[in-house]
């Protein structure tokens, strides 16, 4: 089975669109969302992810309302739920406090995360990782593993990289653990390219933010059929 995992920003663009955007999701059966916790400097992430940070924290966003947020998702949907952020984030709404029933997974871009700290970590692994650093990590990660298809920043790359390829290869040697390839995934051949380097799912975060923002419902709901259609035209394949 392959598996598709979609990013969006806690609450944006505004509340309505970002449950109608779940409501489609769900519509879909896509089996896992990441939610974006936002952070006044996310880094890591391109133009598109850093503005819908910019836009929800100017709006307000606190710990109130995330909780509130995340309430509602569980209520509503079956997917599973990991929150992505930065050391920031997790400070600015106290995550270490939250409900863990409200979510099954914490991925901190910027801080290894432990089992000890009850977050159910997510790690992130690169081609710059090496052998020891990769297995350190994974003693440390439940849900899955996600691999950056390359050094760079999200929604950054004109073509996808290559140097995920031995990441995942290793990954899959020493671990159980799903390995889902994120970063720079756009196009239906991006997929079809980490699937047939032995990924277990794709993350797909700018690009999918990009066309909910310029195309609307009906361009996110044709892109996701396309995504879709063919991953399960591989499950099928297995």
């Amino acid at each position: 089975m392959k598996d598709l995992v979609l990013y969006i920003t806690a609450g944006y663009p505004d509340e309505n669109t970002f449950f109608k955007t779940l409501d489609l999701m769900d519509e879909q059966k896509v089996p896992i969302l990441e939610l974006g916790i936002p952070a006044e400097d996310p880094f890591l992430d391109g133009d598109i992810i850093r503005q819908s940070h910019r836009k929800v924290l100017e709006a307000g966003i606190d710990p109130r309302q995330l909780g509130d947020l995340l309430e509602k998702i569980r209520s509503r949907y079956q997917f599973r739920v990991i929150l992505m952020t930065y050391r920031e984030g997790i400070n600015r709404f106290h995550l270490s406090k939250l409900d863990t029933a409200l979510y099954d997974g914490v991925l901190c871009v910027n801080e290894a995360l432990t089992i000890a700290s009850g977050m159910k970590p997510v790690q992130i692994y690169n081609e710059a990782m090496d052998e020891n650093e990769i297995m350190k990590h994974l003693k440390e990660n439940t849900n899955f593993a996600y691999v950056m298809s390359g050094r760079g920043k999200t929604g950054s790359f004109r073509r996808l990289p290559e140097g995920y390829i031995k990441t995942v290869s290793f990954l899959k040697q020493k671990t159980d653990l799903p390995v889902y390839v994120g970063f720079g995934i756009k196009t239906l051949e991006d997929v079809k390219n980490v699937c047939s380097h032995g990924a277990d799912g794709v993350i797909i975060g700018s690009h999918f933010m990009k066309v909910m923002r310029d195309g609307g419902f009906t361009e996110c709901k044709n892109y996701l059929n396309i995504i879709n259609n063919y991953l399960q035209k591989v499950a099928l394949q297995k």
